[in-house]
């Protein structure tokens, strides 16, 4: 990976999280005025290019850093949790000051009867298993972690395992997940596919140029006609499984499309000139270690003032000053987790050592579970 191919993924991955918390400002009502039709209402589409970086850097870290199933479950778990935890914290302390107050605005949290059921449950990522459709208090992004937390999985199941092994571990996970995280796996894997095959067909540079602009430009026709709209409800009425509600997974056919413009544009970054972001290569990667941290703090941040605050919604100002208020959030909450995961490790280290000597202590566990190649 060059180093201005990496300076442009993160300068793509903040992008990302900062179109999501703009499309929620309009989803949560809080921004209501004419000028919102100038925001990028796309956060769907911001999560997809998120599941495509996601399986990219994976591969790209496997090969280059990771030596062992071990340390790759050591740094997965440290990253997740390191922010996961401390952000179902926060937030719960938040909902439950506010249902103090105001609770006749709290509708819905149900959760909140029943908390040591619910907190194990949404930090095991079993959200969007099968039928299931849970998300954890007022922290609406989490939805997209039920997805890619098992997909590090799946994907440590093909890498870390061969023969048999492989065959029968990755299966009874596949079948663990359900048919949801199936229909949006392929998204994730596109990502693997890219790192693996970036340099397989080399592209002029004229080329590339086209294939990077002309896949924005196509992105914003496929929005502009509502081609996504048309597959939306292409999916939903070809889904063969009436039983099974397709949920978050309902938009899969609209995903596949931005996908592919999404693939073509960074295979396109490799070959393009982006020498220019190298100049701004201190603050892109400052912003984007901010990212997890902003994907989930936003949306706990924006209903609280939503459930307890009289706001002129019409009025830009107020939506600058929400936004401001969740960039202020964003940084204290990150200085403690994201920026200082590694603080993290020593737990996480530990509880995967007690699982490994559970594992050991059972033979049928021991004979399938412990990997048969390192690589």
């Amino acid at each position: 990976m060059t180093p201005q191919l990496s300076v442009y993924l993160d300068l793509c991955r903040f992008t990302a999280a900062l179109v999501v918390v703009l499309a929620h400002m309009v989803v949560f009502d809080i921004a209501t005025g004419e000028w919102i039709e100038w925001l990028p209402l796309s956060g769907r589409d911001a999560v997809i290019l998120f599941f495509l970086l996601s399986g990219y850097v994976i591969a790209y870290t496997t090969e280059k850093k990771q030596s062992d199933i071990r340390e790759y479950f050591v740094s997965r778990a440290t990253r997740i949790y390191s922010v996961a935890i401390p952000i179902i914290a926060l937030t719960v302390s938040l909902d439950l000051i506010g249902l103090q107050f105001n609770p006749e605005n709290y509708t819905g949290l149900y959760q909140y009867e029943k908390l040591y059921i619910y907190i194990p449950f949404h930090l095991s990522f079993l959200g969007e298993i099968w039928t299931i459709s849970e998300q954890p208090f007022t922290v609406t992004p989490y939805w997209s972690l039920g997805y890619e937390v098992w997909y590090y999985v799946l994907f440590a199941a093909l890498y870390f395992y061969s023969g048999i092994k492989r065959v029968v571990i990755f299966t009874l996970l596949f079948v663990f997940v359900g048919y949801k995280l199936w229909l949006l796996f392929p998204l994730w894997l596109a990502g693997v596919w890219l790192y693996k095959n970036h340099d397989r067909w080399k592209l002029a540079p004229w080329l590339a140029n086209i294939i990077f602009v002309g896949s924005l430009v196509g992105y914003f026709l496929f929005k502009k006609f509502g081609a996504d709209h048309y597959l939306i409800e292409l999916g939903k009425q070809t889904w063969p499984f009436g039983d099974l509600s397709l949920g978050s997974a309902q938009k899969y056919l609209s995903d596949y499309a931005v996908c592919i413009f999404v693939i073509l544009h960074l295979y396109a970054a490799k070959y393009v000139d982006l020498t220019w972001v190298l100049k701004f290569k201190k603050p892109i990667v400052t912003l984007a270690s901010y990212t997890f941290t902003l994907y989930l703090v936003h949306a706990p941040i924006m209903k609280t003032i939503e459930h307890n605050m009289v706001l002129n919604t019409d009025s830009i100002y107020t939506s600058i000053s929400i936004l401001l208020l969740v960039a202020f959030v964003t940084w204290g909450v990150g200085l403690l987790t994201e920026q200082r995961k590694y603080k993290f490790k020593p737990v996480v280290v530990y509880s995967l050592k007690i699982a490994i000597n559970f594992v050991k202590a059972m033979p049928i566990l021991k004979s399938f579970c412990i990997p048969n190649k390192s690589s």
